[in-house]
Parts: structure tokens; C-alpha cells; sequence
């Protein structure tokens, strides 16, 4: 197996199980925080911030790392979709760092808010939909490598 394949398919896998955990996490766990309530809600926040990071932290510098070598290796005929691949693990970064964080960080700090956890749940729409298309422009670049 060559760099190309490795660096493309550990894309292709990474981007997968994290699309996999946004759409876990976007129509089941976000909106079980409404469920939760008031009384017991600043533990239950603190508990999902401090669980969820050992799984999603490695898993997103991972890809990151990846995302950014592949417009390096992945120089085929539609090596332009690299960049769009790339650009996506940017934007969920971005929307990560400017918009879900800040949102967990008010709802650990401050407690139980069903504006903000709905704010939570429509803005991670960002990262869900960027997830998704990454992964199947992943497939496409696997699909058009598996033609040469």
C-alpha cells in the first residue's frame, strides 16, 4: 500500500467514525439534554464535556493532521476535492471552537437553558452536514483511486 492510499483511507476512516458520533450525538444525546432538567444538569453537562473529550479529542487532531496531508499525497485527476475535504475539517473546527464550545462552556458555567441547548442542537447542524459531505467526497476520492 502506497502513502497516497494510506493518507486517503485513514481520511476516509477517520472522517466515517466521526460522522458516525455527530449524527449519535446530533439527533440523540444534544436534544436528551432538554430531557435532563434543571436539578442535576451542571453535573450531567460537566460529566458529557470531560466523557465525551477522550473520544472525540484524538479522533479530531487525528484527522486534522490527516485532512491537511492530503492535498499533498492525493494529486489525481480530481485533486481538487482534496481542498474541499480539507476545507471541511476547517470549518468544523471553526464551528467547534466559535460556536459549540462556547455554547457547552455557558451551559457548564450557568446550568440547565433550553434556549441555549436548542441553540446547541441547530447550530451542530454546521458540523453534522460538514461531516457528511467530507465523508462521501471521501468515498468519491476512494472511488476514483480505485480506478487507477
Amino acid at each position: 500500500m502506497s502513502y497516497t492510499h494510506l493518507i486517503v483511507l485513514l481520511n476516509l476512516t477517520l472522517s466515517a467514525v466521526l460522522t458516525g458520533l455527530i449524527w449519535t450525538i446530533q439527533v440523540v444525546h444534544y436534544p436528551g439534554f432538554l430531557g435532563v432538567g434543571t436539578e442535576g444538569f451542571l453535573s450531567y453537562q460537566h460529566n458529557h464535556m470531560r466523557t465525551i473529550s477522550y473520544v472525540v479529542i484524538p479522533l479530531m487532531l487525528a484527522e486534522l493532521v490527516v485532512a491537511f496531508l492530503l492535498p499533498f499525497f492525493y494529486t489525481h485527476r480530481v485533486f481538487w476535492v482534496t481542498y474541499l475535504a480539507t476545507g471541511l475539517v476547517v470549518a468544523i473546527w471553526l464551528s467547534t471552537l466559535f460556536i459549540s464550545s462556547p455554547l457547552h462552556s455557558k451551559l457548564a458555567s450557568e446550568g440547565y437553558d433550553a434556549l441555549t441547548i436548542n441553540r446547541l442542537v441547530t447550530t451542530n447542524w454546521i458540523r453534522t452536514v460538514a461531516w457528511s459531505a467530507r465523508t462521501g467526497i471521501l468515498f468519491y476520492i476512494v472511488s476514483d483511486m480505485m480506478k487507477s
